[in-house]
């Protein structure tokens, strides 16, 4: 089951990346949109402090 997560994960990422590609500025140089990319990619900083990894965390034991 973790593979299978870890595979739409990679996927969903792809598909992100490949859209963003097609709706790329031309007229910006290659740097740039890579920089853009990969913040759009990554979220905002914000996010990116608070995001649970929910395949990292513990799940409550039953009794």
């Amino acid at each position: 089951m973790h593979a299978d997560q870890d595979n739409q994960k990679v996927r969903a990422r792809k598909m992100a990346a490949d859209k963003i590609d097609r709706m790329g500025d031309a007229a910006t140089t290659a740097e740039d949109r890579a920089t853009r990319k990969q913040h759009l990619l990554d979220g905002p900083n914000e996010f990116r402090r608070v995001r649970i990894v929910r395949s990292k965390r513990r799940k409550p034991t039953r009794e």
